[in-house]
């Protein structure tokens, strides 16, 4: 069983990371796309979300949920959901079997939708925060979508995907939600600093380990030190500052390796720690980076375009003298 499920992660982030691929391919070829500058007019698109409710309201013992929820949420799915679905292979079967073994979660969602008014609000006041940090950002919609019970987020050609369920009824996870999606904005941002063909190459170049780590871990300072500034709420930061000294040591020796599968995303199946540690050791790489700068405005946009990793980790100081 733990064979398959390291087969399965495998494909999915292989996937994942094609995908990602394919996207920046995408605006290579058709240029960078006119998202808003100004984050008031920055949208989140909740039709997903409102024909999953009508599908949803229909199923009861003896209908046919799987052509329901083909009908009145895939089949009128948004940019966004169509996105999702080509990326991930959702289908009307999976999203039956998800309601059928979490039904609690799918039972929230008419709350989180009586509240959009609410987080929309929240989320765009977030947005003036990060103009404020990132002044040269730009606004992709972000699009609020119910997957099959899984806590996926990602940026994409049209936007960003956000998939809502998972204790979407708890306030702690609202807050984590938002902080997801700045991550996610930034990794846009990231993109459009560096340039779209030089970031889309750091997912086809070979020993590109210490790149994904300092990508995904600039996307996490970014949301959580510099934006939400909720570090306290970084569960993994609390893990990785409590055994620096071990995993400093780790880390060192698994990047001479290049070998990732305790700290990306084969080490999603990871009980006995934290999963997803490389993004935090590159959240803190990029602090002490940030740390050392003078020129802070300038240390901020370094670490959105790093483009030569090796002497980034070297001038932040993390790892030490050779």
């Amino acid at each position: 069983m733990f064979i398959s499920k390291m087969i399965q992660t495998r494909i999915l982030m292989s996937k994942v990371l094609f995908s990602i691929f394919i996207t920046i391919l995408s605006l290579n070829l058709y240029g960078q796309p006119n998202y808003p500058t100004d984050p008031s007019k920055a949208t989140l698109v909740y039709t997903d979300i409102e024909h999953f409710l009508e599908a949803y309201k229909q199923l009861r013992p003896g209908v046919d949920t799987v052509s329901i929820l083909q009908e009145y949420y895939f089949e009128r799915g948004s940019a966004g959901l169509k996105e999702y679905i080509n990326r991930h292979g959702l289908t009307a079967e999976m999203l039956q079997k998800a309601i059928t073994e979490s039904p609690e979660e799918y039972n929230s969602i008419p709350s989180f939708l009586a509240a959009k008014e609410s987080f929309t609000q929240k989320y765009l006041a977030i947005l003036e925060d990060y103009k404020k940090v990132i002044p040269s950002a730009m606004f992709p919609p972000t699009y609020l979508l119910v997957g099959a019970n899984r806590g996926i987020a990602q940026a994409s050609r049209v936007g960003q995907l956000v998939s809502i369920v998972r204790n979407i009824n708890k306030d702690h996870h609202q807050d984590r939600r938002l902080t997801t999606m700045i991550h996610e904005l930034t990794h846009f941002q990231q993109a459009r600093t560096l340039g779209f063909q030089q970031y889309s190459q750091t997912y086809t170049k070979e020993n590109n380990m210490l790149d994904l780590i300092l990508r995904e871990g600039g996307a996490e300072w970014v949301a959580y030190k510099l934006v939400r500034k909720n570090t306290k709420d970084y569960d993994r930061l609390k893990y990785v500052n409590k055994h620096l000294k071990s995993l400093r040591k780790r880390f060192k020796a698994d990047l001479d390796k290049q070998d990732s599968t305790y700290w990306l995303w084969e080490s999603i199946n990871q009980s006995e720690t934290p999963i997803l540690l490389g993004y935090t050791m590159g959240y803190k790489i990029c602090d002490a980076y940030y740390k050392r700068a003078k020129d802070k405005k300038q240390a901020v946009e370094d670490i959105l375009g790093i483009d030569k990793p090796e002497l980034f980790l070297e001038k932040s100081g993390f790892l030490g003298k050779k």
